[in-house]
């Protein structure tokens, strides 16, 4: 296991060398299980998942390529993911933003349902 832990490390540690030595990043493929947890903090199943329901943690999920069976993820989609991801200064703010979003997603749905209806 710790072999199979600094195979992935060593992998995206390198990957990351490459980025940051001017490599197009669009260029870069990941595999998932570096991807996953190593670079995104979420499990591999988790990221299996999201790859149907197209949602990893509560937002769009990051692009994928499948070389075969393989799946792997562009350095550049990945880091894009990372950044649009929102920030904030404190678990409550953090709190609010959520509940906002969920408000919001019950008047997309009220909306929709009286659509169907008219």
């Amino acid at each position: 296991m710790a072999n199979t832990e600094h195979h992935h490390t060593t992998t995206l540690a390198n990957a990351l060398a490459k980025y940051h030595d001017g490599f197009d990043p669009a260029l870069i493929e990941l595999p998932e299980s570096v991807v996953f947890p190593y670079l995104i903090a979420a499990q591999p199943t988790t990221a299996r998942k999201s790859r149907c329901t197209g949602t990893l943690l509560g937002r769009p999920a990051p692009r994928f390529v499948r070389r075969g069976r393989a799946i792997r993820y562009r350095l550049k989609d990945l880091l894009d993911w990372l950044t649009d991801g929102d920030s904030y200064a404190s678990t409550a703010e953090a709190a609010e933003a959520m509940r906002k979003l969920q408000i919001n997603k019950t008047r997309h749905l009220d909306s929709l349902e009286g659509q169907r209806h008219v």
